[in-house]
């Protein structure tokens, strides 16, 4: 009884469209709703369990998170599949798959055309979280490295640790129990700017608006390690 219902209302909020037949339209009734092109982007960029997918839009509490990948799975764009681990995960089919020139065309119009950042938008969490996905493991020494970024002007969690270990990357919101081998402090803005492209990494290093502590080698081959955003070689026009 509670499925159905629940199948019920995600159909209904898929009928109350614009009553147009316009493919855009009929595409808009699902991908406009609130959180779902950033849930697609997520699905895009390799996240598959719940909690991955939240990590990546913090701000959507885990109730409308589920009503979304419903809707999604319903709207065949989704696949939820049992996980060898136990659990669910959620894969793509290729109506989803077909969602990524879409989404990146989004997003370079986004990087070249959208409103300046604002102090609003500034997660470090968010930032440190899809900063460890654009690493770039083939700069990195081998073995163990334990990188801690410091915000000094985050208000709540100020600490962040991302460990490599051979390629294998991870996000600490704790200490890792290892030495640090870099350590890294700014303001949320410079990193974020920086990981846009709107700033050079370099120039904010001999500026000391981002502040390295380690060893000389790992401080000079910092900037290497990232890729930054897919989106910072955009020119930004705006």
């Amino acid at each position: 009884m509670w499925l159905a219902k629940r199948r019920l209302m995600i159909l209904n909020a898929m009928q109350a469209g614009f009553g147009q037949f316009c493919p855009i339209a009929l595409a808009s009734e699902v991908l406009t709703q609130r959180w779902m092109t950033l849930i697609a982007r997520e699905l895009l960029a390799g996240s598959t369990r719940f909690n991955d997918i939240r990590r990546g839009v913090p701000r959507i509490s885990p109730t409308l998170l589920k009503q979304r990948l419903e809707t999604l799975e319903h709207a065949g764009i989704v696949q939820r599949r049992r996980a060898a681990s136990g659990g669910h995960d959620y894969a793509l089919t290729q109506a989803g798959q077909e969602l990524r020139p879409i989404l990146r065309g989004l997003g370079e119009w986004g990087q070249r055309w959208a409103r300046d950042i604002k102090p609003a938008d500034l997660d470090p969490g968010w930032l440190v979280w899809n900063m460890h996905r654009r690493m770039n493991v083939a700069q990195m020494p081998h073995g163990r490295t334990v990188i801690e970024i410091e915000f000094a002007d985050a208000p709540r969690q100020r600490h962040f640790w991302i460990v490599s270990n051979d390629g294998d990357i991870d996000v600490c919101l704790k200490p890792p129990g290892h030495t640090v081998d870099l350590a890294v402090r700014c303001r949320v803005r410079t990193l974020a700017e920086v990981w846009r492209g709107l700033r050079p990494l370099k120039a904010a290093i001999r500026a000391g608006e981002i502040e390295l502590r380690g060893p000389a080698v790992l401080r000079k081959n910092f900037p290497s390690w990232l890729l930054l955003s897919a989106y910072a070689p955009i020119e930004r026009m705006r």
